[in-house]
């Protein structure tokens, strides 16, 4: 599928050449004996909407009549479509892109576009079916480009597709239309709940593959496009559900540590109002400890199992956020190994363990000292950083302006008073 805005399908041949072409195609599946009636039928309908011609003139013009009876024609042509198809993929394909071309003549694409999806998508998952896949995705695609930027039948069309590739595990087909997704949303003429809706669909598609193939970020990325979309239109009981859903799925991701921008969310934020267990879980990983954990996985252990978390899981992720905060706050100096180990109420010995893991996580750098039982901060993740920790940063700023407003002097001294050649003064 393409992200260009419009691909227009030429056809080649007069309009009752094309309808040959495709009666024929489509007579394939009638009885053997009544194929040529089927192809001369149509062929009597394209010839009797053709532009007449005057013999005063001998110019051909088209009436409303005629125009009529094209659409009339094409309709009935579509209406003969009940399923893909016999033939090669490239003959399929080359058919199907001459009957877009044949309906995009028409003022019916409302109602012509979403019977073809129809038949294209049909028995999607039947093995059967499963050699053809490729084709229809292809046929499929075809269309989404040969119509509008803005028609809402582009959306009908990426839904079948969706559907399509999500039967039959080939969701990386998607991958770039994914990424341009939320433009498309932006520009297809449709309501805002068949938007969200969408972005649902997808989401639900995702997560369906990596139950199956492990967890990845992609489906959590589409439930908060989704969440923060939904958070801009009423509330209503599936908000809440979705806002759940986000959540859960946040936490389960064992490489996400950064909360903070979702417990801003409306959505979310209604989860506290309803009193919501989830909120305060939340709550913990955004800014609590390890003890606040402990005591609210002993008293909601129903909750983790709704919910489809690990409490073993949470438990790991919560102490390497606590123990990133422990490292953000004495960047450039040493944490103990036991301070470490009382942070995450640990034994010693398992320490360096719990550093490599943090580490690992990409939430800290550093290095460690067997020597000295230290681990040596050189950069460090803030889960959150608010008031005190601007505070800590000023805090840091400071004692760096003093270092070096100390050099600055000690290097006049030594010179007699005189500030080195294009030192620079730092001011207190």
């Amino acid at each position: 599928m393409s992200a260009a805005d419009l691909v227009t399908v030429l056809a080649e041949g007069t309009f009752e050449e094309q309808i040959v072409e495709v009666s024929t195609f489509l007579s394939r599946s009638q009885p053997e004996a009544s194929r040529n009636d089927f192809i001369s039928k149509f062929q009597q309908l394209a010839l009797d909407a053709e532009p007449s011609t005057t013999a005063e003139s001998a110019e051909t013009t088209t009436t409303p009549s005629d125009a009529a009876k094209k659409q009339q024609t094409v309709s009935q042509l579509v209406s003969e479509i009940s399923s893909l198809g016999e033939g090669t993929d490239r003959e399929l394909e080359g058919v199907y892109n001459l009957i877009f071309s044949l309906v995009s003549s028409t003022q019916q694409q409302s109602q012509l576009v979403p019977a073809l999806i129809s038949a294209i998508s049909k028995d999607a998952s039947s093995s059967s079916a499963d050699s053809k896949n490729n084709v229809k995705y292809r046929i499929l695609s075809n269309l989404f480009n040969s119509l509008e930027p803005t028609s809402p039948l582009r959306l009908q069309t990426f839904t079948a597709l969706l559907s399509l590739v999500s039967a039959n595990d080939d969701l990386d087909y998607l991958t770039s239309a994914l990424a341009a997704l939320p433009q498309w949303l932006a520009q297809w003429s449709v309501s805002e709940s068949e938007k969200a809706a969408c972005l649902e669909s997808v989401a639900k598609a995702l997560e369906g593959a990596e139950k199956e193939h492990g967890q990845t970020s992609k489906a959590y990325q589409f439930l908060l496009l989704h969440l923060r979309y939904i958070s801009t239109l009423p509330a209503s009981a599936s908000t809440k559900q979705a806002a759940e859903r986000t959540v859960a799925a946040a936490l389960r991701l064992p490489q996400l540590y950064e909360f903070e921008d979702l417990i801003h969310i409306p959505a979310v934020l209604e989860l506290k109002s309803s009193a919501s267990p989830l909120f305060d879980l939340l709550k913990i990983f955004v800014g609590g400890s390890t003890q606040d954990f402990t005591s609210f996985s002993s008293s909601n252990s129903s909750l983790f199992a709704s919910l489809n978390l690990s409490s073993d899981d949470l438990l790991h992720k919560i102490r390497l956020l606590d123990l990133a905060d422990l490292c953000a706050q004495s960047v450039s100096s040493d944490v103990s190994y036991a301070s470490i180990a009382s942070t995450l109420k640990i034994e010693e010995d398992e320490v360096e363990l719990w550093v490599i893991d943090v580490i690992r996580a990409g939430l800290v750098s550093g290095k460690l000292s067997q020597v000295n039982d230290a681990f040596r901060v050189y950069k460090a993740t803030h889960r959150q950083f608010g008031k005190e920790q601007w505070q800590g940063l000023e805090k840091r700023l400071v004692q760096w302006q003093n270092s070096i407003n100390s050099i600055v002097e000690s290097i006049a001294a030594t010179r007699g008073g005189k500030l080195p050649e294009g030192a620079l003064e730092v001011a207190a």
